[in-house]
């Protein structure tokens, strides 16, 4: 069921306010939500220009969402196996108006260098 307030929502889903650039992220408080340590791995992940990142076990996307304020032209994939949170992931890159920067993925880790190609990400990142 969707909300009458924001279509890209769910009944039983919020929008939180990260509180940087304006961006936001749709989460289920039922799920898993996102903690410090997906906030300090993306601190801490160094992005440059042009850089190709993969995100293997994305989550809501909150990882690929923190690093596109890092630099404008780098591109993030996020792969996610689990399709529900793939696609509540994909809404929030939708959400923030990031589908130039930002794919989701809903598909197994395992399959990211076949998908992508092997070489091809600069950056590979995974919060356990």
């Amino acid at each position: 069921m969707k909300s009458s307030i924001n279509p890209l929502i769910k009944a039983y889903e919020r929008i939180d306010d990260l509180q940087l650039n304006g961006l936001k992220i749709i989460q289920n408080p039922s799920w898993f939500c996102f903690g410090i340590d997906a906030v300090l791995l993306s601190a801490f992940t160094q992005i440059k220009k042009r850089t190709v990142v993969a995100d293997l076990g994305t989550g809501t996307g909150i990882i690929p969402l923190l690093l596109s304020l890092r630099s404008e032209n780098c591109h993030i994939h996020g792969f996610e196996i689990q399709a529900d949170v793939a696609e509540m992931a994909a809404r929030s890159i939708i959400l923030n108006h990031l589908e130039h920067q930002i794919d989701i993925h809903p598909m197994d880790m395992a399959m990211a260098s076949l998908h992508l190609g092997k070489g091809s990400c600069d950056v590979v990142v995974s919060n356990p």
